[in-house]
């Protein structure tokens, strides 16, 4: 929800003179694509079967542990609509906010234990459980087809692009039982090795709905589908090749060369 209101927020501050024959658009975005996938390999987790953690506990691997997320992003993006209308290319500027978690299944207050091998032999850590927070700043480059509709209010239409970008930020938090063991944090994940890329690629494709309020501002929604071109994008988890997520947009026609 505070992504929304920040969109209608940079809304407000876009003040250009609309024209109604202006190819060119200028648009906010806010897209959110949740995060499907396995618990990479280099985790190793098990959950305890009893209520108390003894050397006689029963163990299970990653079966009873659940890892979870979201891609949310929200982009400044200029369009220019070739003469005939039925074609556009848009580029900008998109920030990536992927957040990942990883919990015991079933079970909020239950707790996980991490191995993690050290020169003692293995080190069993208990932990509530994993997050991670990334971002990413990125270039899009979108090519868009008007199927129906691009002489009325309602379009429907089609896209695919792809987007480059680097990682600006990110931060992965073991949430240990004990606040004594976070001391341990920087050696763990330096043992473990899962490192995200500082680069990320990916492509995608979509379809939407276009509503144009007076041949000005137009609204659209869009059902997305983005598979990542790059490996090691996250250290948590491996997503599914093809993930689905929603859009929303606000554009405006704008005229560069306003006549005097």
């Amino acid at each position: 929800m505070k992504y929304l209101l920040l969109l209608l927020l940079l809304c407000s501050f876009i003040a250009v003179e609309a024209q109604q024959s202006s190819r060119f658009r200028i648009g906010v975005e806010y897209g959110i694509t949740p995060l499907i996938g396995k618990i990479n390999d280099c985790w190793d987790f098990r959950e305890a079967g009893g209520s108390y953690y003894s050397q006689y506990d029963n163990y299970y691997e990653n079966t009873n542990v659940i890892g979870d997320g979201e891609i949310h992003y929200m982009g400044l993006k200029t369009e220019f609509s070739l003469p005939n209308k039925r074609f556009a290319i848009t580029s900008g500027l998109r920030y990536n906010r992927i957040n990942e978690r990883i919990r015991p299944l079933g079970n909020s207050s239950a707790r996980l234990y991490l191995f993690h091998p050290s020169d003692q032999g293995i080190d069993l850590f208990r932990i509530y459980g994993v997050d991670e927070s990334l971002g990413y700043l990125s270039v899009p480059l979108e090519l868009e087809v008007v199927l129906w509709g691009h002489r009325s209010r309602w379009q429907g239409y089609v896209k695919g692009g792809v987007q480059a970008g680097v990682k600006i930020h990110g931060n992965t938090k073991l949430d240990f039982v004990s606040k004594e063991m976070e001391k341990h944090k920087d050696e763990i994940l330096a043992d473990i090795g899962a490192s995200p890329s500082d680069f990320s690629s990916n492509a995608y494709a979509s379809f939407g709905i276009r509503f144009v309020i007076h041949n000005k501002m137009n609204l659209s929604v869009e059902n997305t589908f983005p598979f990542f071109l790059t490996q090691n994008n996250f250290s948590l988890l491996t997503p599914t090749p093809i993930l689905t997520g929603f859009q929303f947009k606000i554009a405006y026609p704008i005229n560069f060369f306003t006549p005097k």
